[in-house]
């Protein structure tokens, strides 16, 4: 009799055994597969990360006065500042599926009927004080000259704006690509080299 229960107490001693055993060998395989699963995302995030880098301006600046020396048509190289504001914040709204980046004077219909966009109205020490800022937070600030169709776009850089003397307040520097004139072109200088000071040259923040 004692012999029958030993011999069951045994049997069930192994069961038990074998069964945390097995239960230990599924936790392990439970936290493998977390840790793959946990590689694979953060690798994941560190690869977008990686291909997202914001363009050289000064070289932006330098390609742009280059491809308008070598245009024959009036359309070439007009697609440069959306190309240069769409890698620089990683935004699709100004590249066509077919065409690819569209030309400058898209950018205001684009941005007046988009809810991500908020228009500040005219240029004003309160409004360009709130663009850069806003560009200061990694934002995104454009700033267009609405008084026609192909008016110029500029966008504003991050960094302390400076007091203009002619202009009454502080000016934001800012990247401009002028296709009438692209000598001019710069992203080192301030507003007022960029566009003649008017109530009809509007403040725009990407919200």
């Amino acid at each position: 009799m004692i012999k029958k229960i030993t011999s069951s107490l045994f049997v069930v001693i192994t069961l038990l055994s074998c069964k945390n055993e097995n239960s230990k060998k599924d936790d392990k395989a439970i936290d493998k597969t977390e840790e793959k699963s946990e590689k694979a995302v953060n690798d994941s995030e560190e690869k977008n990360i990686a291909s997202f880098s914001k363009p050289d301006l000064a070289a932006e600046v330098k390609n742009f006065i280059t491809c308008k020396k070598a245009s024959t048509t009036r359309n070439e190289c007009r697609n440069s500042i959306t190309k240069v504001v769409s890698q620089s914040f990683n935004i699709e709204e100004f590249v066509d599926k077919e065409k690819g980046y569209v030309v400058y004077d898209s950018i205001r219909p684009i941005i007046e009927r988009s809810a991500k966009w908020e228009n500040l109205g005219p240029i004003d020490e309160n409004n360009l004080n709130k663009a850069v800022a806003h560009a200061n937070d990694d934002g995104l600030a454009l700033i267009v000259d609405t008084s026609q169709s192909y008016g110029h776009v500029v966008m504003v850089l991050p960094g302390e704006p400076k007091r203009s003397g002619s202009w009454g307040m502080a000016l934001p520097k800012v990247l401009s690509l002028a296709n009438h004139s692209p000598e001019k072109s710069f992203h080192d200088k301030t507003l007022s080299y960029a566009l003649q000071k008017s109530d009809e040259v509007q403040v725009y923040l990407r919200k």
